[in-house]
């Protein structure tokens, strides 16, 4: 079962971390604004912010307006990068926050990957597949493409990395174009006369026009 051409909320998760202080955070700057600025109006959306804590910008979605969109902007940009990389919380917690009814529902998260909880990372994604779609973006020189790529891999999606700032507009629009058009949300899949188990995945994500 499933509903129809939802309508779209995003939750970026961007690292603000000491790793990814300077260069690193300038490109994770650069491509929240790209997103942000090719949404829809009638989309929803949040930011986090990340290190060894972390902030969001708002208790809940928004709508997307020119006025939230400078807030979005200028709530990243007042962040120079410090303390650890606590990747795991912020995913708790991104996936906790209160959900636009209906929505087809994605977080997207911009690190250079440096943790060491690969493994606990990947199963919290893979256990809430039915909850939200999941992309990762691998940010600067030194990514840590285990960590991006595995992400996106438990996540059925496509990783995408920006190691120099001129890249991230066009890493930009094609993820843009990548998840523009969720078809099928919700869905549920039902064994009718036998028993399934060890089912894989363990939920559905949504389905994407340009992602099978």
């Amino acid at each position: 079962t499933a509903s129809v051409i939802p309508p779209r909320e995003y939750v970026f998760i961007v690292d603000v971390s000491g790793s990814t202080h300077g260069f690193p955070l300038d490109i994770s700057k650069t491509l929240l604004r790209n997103l942000l600025t090719n949404l829809r109006p009638t989309d929803y959306f949040n930011v986090e912010l990340f290190s060894g804590v972390s902030a969001v910008m708002s208790d809940r979605s928004v709508p997307v307006t020119p006025q939230h969109i400078d807030d979005a902007i200028a709530f990243i940009d007042k962040e120079q990068g410090s303390g650890g990389t606590e990747v795991l919380s912020a995913l708790r917690r991104a996936l906790d926050l209160p959900r636009v009814e209906g929505a087809s529902h994605t977080i997207i998260i911009a690190t250079d990957g440096y943790v060491t909880v690969e493994t606990e990372a990947f199963d919290l994604i893979r256990r809430n597949l039915g909850n939200a779609n999941l992309f990762a973006f691998g940010i600067g020189s030194s990514v840590n493409r285990y960590i991006i790529e595995g992400m996106a891999h438990v996540g059925m999606g496509e990783p995408f990395v920006i190691d120099k700032p001129e890249a991230a507009s066009a890493e930009a629009e094609k993820f843009r174009r990548y998840i523009a058009s969720p078809v099928l949300t919700g869905i549920d899949v039902a064994y009718n006369g036998f028993e399934a188990y060890d089912v894989e995945p363990r939920t559905v994500p949504d389905v994407m026009a340009e992602r099978p």
